[in-house]
């Protein structure tokens, strides 16, 4: 990342050689489709070149930044859509997760797995918090729920998670 952040493009190639792939997954995840996963795939590698200075290994891995930023730019685009009058289509997990054997990467197929030991109700609000970037509170409008509900369904499933990928 300090080689990146001196803008040595070879990093920056060897970087995307190494995540390129991760990153595009947690892209078509949450954008379910294949044309905007690549745009995000190339926004979050600029993002990293003009960024990389920001990178602070304390704070995690250059993996884990890199997942975050690729995430945080696939809700941005659903969010702009909605804004636009785009409708958005809830997708369960099982539906949303490759055909079996085509999975590439081990961490994304552990992450889906332990999503499906999640009860339904925990496991329905994260993804439509964490993969389809709605807010807490359009969550509670969607499902029909307290606010307070929707806040304690999410924070059990992630500690749920974080206990499952510990």
């Amino acid at each position: 990342m300090r080689q990146v952040a001196a803008h040595d493009s070879d990093a920056l190639m060897a970087l995307y050689e190494q995540y390129g792939r991760i990153v595009y997954s947690v892209a078509i995840y949450v954008l379910q489709d294949p044309q905007h996963a690549e745009e995000i795939t190339q926004d979050v590698f600029m993002t990293v070149w003009q960024k990389a200075a920001m990178f602070d290994l304390e704070r995690g891995t250059a993996k884990s930044w890199l997942t975050q930023i690729a995430r945080n730019l696939a809700i941005d685009h659903l969010r702009r859509q909605r804004r636009r009058g785009a409708e958005s289509h809830p997708l369960e997990l099982a539906e949303m997760l490759p055909a079996p054997g085509t999975i590439r990467n081990d961490d994304q197929h552990e992450l889906f797995g332990h999503l499906q030991k999640l009860p339904a109700e925990q496991r329905q609000a994260i993804e439509l918090a964490y993969f389809q970037g709605y807010t807490h509170q359009e969550i509670a409008e969607r499902l029909k729920l307290p606010l307070g509900t929707v806040k304690s369904r999410i924070l059990l499933g992630l500690r749920k998670l974080q206990a499952l990928l510990k």
